[in-house]
């Protein structure tokens, strides 16, 4: 016999579901136990169901496996999460149609919903905006700010790789299965988050793809989750743009926009945000100022470039091979290019490529983040 969790965990991995329609057969029948144990004709009663849905849940021994999950989940490093544990996360608890289960990767906390702040963006940015992006992510997360985004090439991963930067701690929610990460462009940062600085976290069964309905399900949480949403650089129609209306017009929570060149497309939604109110926000301290959460920040002294780094604990890295982007990157720094434009120039490389080669190096103790949004090679 299912034990409660496992019967919410059942109900999460039968497809065609979720949230909504799970919390409406519990309305019904009052527990997951009870819902997989009615018959098929009783479930196709209930509001938003019928008969076909009804079928595949009266099925779902068949076609489910909660323990083969859990295993699966245990496997990657990662537990579930159901609605009905303590360390659920508050501010998705508060949801009308909050998940019935999380895979987590990593270390949930309080704080995350408390001063968390959503930076959020298109894939498509421009040097300007990922330079920004990973500043505020960089002087936000050392303000004791969460960094609460999706882990999307461009604006995503430029955040959360400015809150690595700070030493501070960073949520990516997915908009996959998280067993889908190692397919995944970002892995890389995603196991930089994983190892003490946040975690990464989805809605979706271990194994579940992204597909167009999957992404917009991840934003309602972005929004939720966080005290405050920023968007860096959007386009008109993005799902940056509908992180920043459910979370103005559901949530009730404030949102800021960085505002960029008039003629410029990727900011064409953050101008729209503006003229219909939201707060203009061209640095992080005018953000924390409006929520009240200005302070010394926690960690003020991380980028003095005098301060000797510490000795890294493991082997020093392998020498780099020759010709490689790596090393092109290193010896671009070392004559001087210390920004992502500069870099990019000197390299006849894109932003999004330049991006997660200076995260990688920073993981490998080769490059030092400083302050202005430079770099430099150690």
């Amino acid at each position: 016999m299912l034990s409660p969790r496992e019967a919410l965990i059942t109900l999460n991995l039968i497809p065609g579901l979720g949230s909504v329609r799970i919390q409406s057969l519990l309305e019904c029948f009052g527990s997951a136990e009870l819902v997989l144990a009615a018959p098929a004709a009783m479930l196709a009663q209930v509001p938003r169901i019928g008969p076909a849905l009804a079928a595949a849940i009266a099925d779902w021994r068949n076609c489910t496996d909660a323990g083969a999950e859990l295993r699966a989940a245990e496997a990657l490093g990662a537990r579930l999460v159901v609605l009905t544990d303590d360390d659920y996360p508050a501010a998705l608890r508060c949801m009308s149609d909050p998940p019935m289960v999380l895979t987590v990767r990593g270390e949930l906390a309080p704080r995350d919903g408390e001063r968390g702040v959503a930076l959020v963006g298109t894939r498509q940015a421009t040097p300007y905006g990922l330079v920004q992006a990973r500043r505020f992510g960089r002087e936000l997360a050392d303000a004791g700010c969460t960094i609460i985004s999706g882990l999307a090439r461009g604006i995503d991963y430029a955040a959360h790789s400015g809150a690595l930067d700070a030493g501070g701690r960073t949520i990516a929610v997915l908009g996959f299965g998280l067993g889908q990460l190692g397919r995944s462009e970002n892995a890389a940062l995603a196991e930089a988050i994983a190892a003490g600085h946040g975690a990464l976290v989805s809605e979706f069964p271990l194994y579940r793809r992204p597909d167009r309905g999957t992404f917009p399900q991840r934003n309602r949480l972005v929004a939720a989750w966080a005290r405050a949403t920023m968007v860096v650089e959007a386009p008109l129609h993005s799902g940056a743009m509908l992180t920043a209306g459910l979370a103005a017009e559901r949530y009730g929570r404030p949102v800021f926009a960085l505002p960029g060149a008039a003629e410029s497309r990727c900011s064409e939604g953050c101008h729209a945000l503006i003229r219909d109110g939201a707060v203009l926000c061209s640095a992080p301290h005018e953000l924390l100022d409006d929520l009240g959460w200005s302070g010394v920040p926690q960690q003020g002294d991380l980028f003095a470039e005098q301060r000797p780094r510490p000795q890294a604990t493991t082997s020093r890295p392998e020498p780099l091979q020759p010709g490689s982007q790596e090393a092109l990157l290193l010896r671009a720094l070392e004559a001087g290019n210390d920004t992502v434009d500069l870099l990019c120039t000197a390299l006849g490389l894109g932003a999004s490529v330049l991006t997660p080669l200076l995260l990688k190096l920073q993981i490998q103790h080769r490059v030092q983040p400083l302050p202005g949004a430079r770099f430099r090679a150690l």
